[in-house]
């Protein structure tokens, strides 16, 4: 999938899979204090930038923006619930996968299917907020029922998520420019406190 690197807002893309990067559209997890998906519009200048808009010429039929809004900002959040390692009790997870579930099940009623090769591929005829969670929930659910899904990781710094394609599938961080680096700094810092302390 090609990210499009023209557009003004700097969105990351560190996560190795479009839906974890939706869910780290916020600075940090489980607490945040910058979300990048403040409105509509920012919904699709992020799907823009990862790639997943399919009619780029064509006016946006969108609906009520507001509550496709509200819905996308909920999706992002179970979604989180789902990947999260630890992040919930397992029955709130339980609950969090049959929103998804459910939500690829319409993703999949909605969808126009291409025959390829035996092969069938979903895609939806328009672009709006709705049509990108339905291809975030379908992409999900591949991803739940994947071998992919024991790679998924949590950075030690922030807690962004990540799939870890790593040769020896060792990845902790969500970039080493930015909390890997982070920690380098703060454990140099805690050496040299305690070797000064010792001598």
């Amino acid at each position: 999938m090609t990210i499009n690197t023209s557009l003004r807002r700097p969105f990351d893309f560190n996560a190795n899979h479009r839906v974890l990067d939706f869910v780290n559209t916020v600075n940090g997890r489980p607490v945040y204090s910058r979300d990048d998906l403040a409105g509509a519009d920012d919904v699709f200048d992020w799907a823009d930038a990862a790639g997943l808009l399919r009619h780029h010429d064509q006016v946006k039929p969108r609906g009520d923006e507001t509550s496709q809004f509200r819905a996308a900002i909920v999706l992002r959040e179970n979604l989180y619930l789902v990947f999260a390692p630890d992040s919930s009790s397992g029955e709130t997870r339980k609950t969090a996968v049959a929103f998804v579930v459910r939500r690829a099940a319409l993703a999949a009623r909605s969808a126009r299917w291409d025959i390829d090769e035996l092969r069938y591929e979903p895609w939806w005829p328009q672009d709006t907020i709705d049509s990108i969670c339905d291809r975030l929930a379908d992409q999900a659910v591949l991803l739940l029922r994947s071998a992919a899904m024991s790679r998924v990781g949590c950075c030690a710094g922030c807690g962004w998520l990540f799939l870890d394609t790593s040769r020896a599938h060792a990845r902790r961080w969500c970039s080493m420019n930015a909390c890997g680096v982070r920690d380098k700094m703060r454990r140099y810092h805690q050496r040299v406190a305690h070797e000064t302390s010792v001598t």
